[in-house]
């Protein structure tokens, strides 16, 4: 995965949301609100090794990607959306950690630059 992907970007954002900057900045704190509980979720799960929980919840998480320009956390949550299941133990664990920092990265920046 490239380490130079941004955080947040408003025009990718922007295409999906046809243009709308209110509509793009709602789903980002819709976003934002919900991420503790994704942080405890795919951490809850992973350690309990429920991947079939945790394959819903990612799937979640990459469903409502889709509607925001959050391309670091995107390409983590595509890949893990994808591999789940043939991810080895450690690999998994190294996914959802990057997945976590990227998330914990978005509720700091809080808002489009």
């Amino acid at each position: 995965m490239p380490e130079n992907l941004d955080i947040l970007n408003l025009q990718a954002a922007l295409k999906v949301v046809s243009g709308n900057k209110k509509l793009a900045d709602d789903l980002l704190a819709m976003f934002i609100k919900e991420i503790s509980n994704y942080i405890q979720s795919v951490q809850t799960l992973l350690q309990e090794g429920n991947k079939e929980e945790l394959k819903a919840v990612v799937h979640k998480i990459h469903g409502g990607l889709r509607y925001l320009g959050a391309p670091a956390l995107m390409a983590v949550v595509s890949q893990t959306d994808a591999d789940l299941f043939d991810l080895s133990d450690a690999e998994l664990n190294e996914d959802v950690n990057r997945m976590v920092f990227e998330m914990e990265r978005i509720k700091e920046t809080g808002s489009y630059p």
